[in-house]
């Protein structure tokens, strides 16, 4: 197996999506309802404790909703150099 351009062109490809864009999303769907359960228990019981870690969770929830945007934003330009022999042995010409 050669290893050349375009196979780790395709390597990074996959690790961008398995690691940031399936797993970021899917973090920040999970650590929102989180984050509105102690909003929730804050309003409820006014006790601080639940403030202060629903301010602690929602800075890490910004920066993992920032990355998972960032990476699915990079992602079509990623992937068409790589996958561009693929789409035109597939099409007809």
């Amino acid at each position: 197996m050669d290893v050349d351009a375009v196979l780790l062109s395709r390597f990074q490809l996959a690790w961008v999506v398995a690691a940031f864009h399936i797993l970021l999303p899917a973090f920040t769907v999970e650590l929102s309802c989180f984050i509105a359960t102690l909003e929730f228990n804050w309003w409820i019981t006014k006790r601080d404790v639940f403030r202060r870690l629903s301010a602690f969770w929602l800075k890490i929830f910004a920066v993992s909703f920032g990355m998972g945007v960032v990476s699915g934003i990079v992602m079509p330009f990623h992937s068409a150099p790589s996958s561009s022999a693929p789409t035109g042995a597939a099409t007809p010409t």
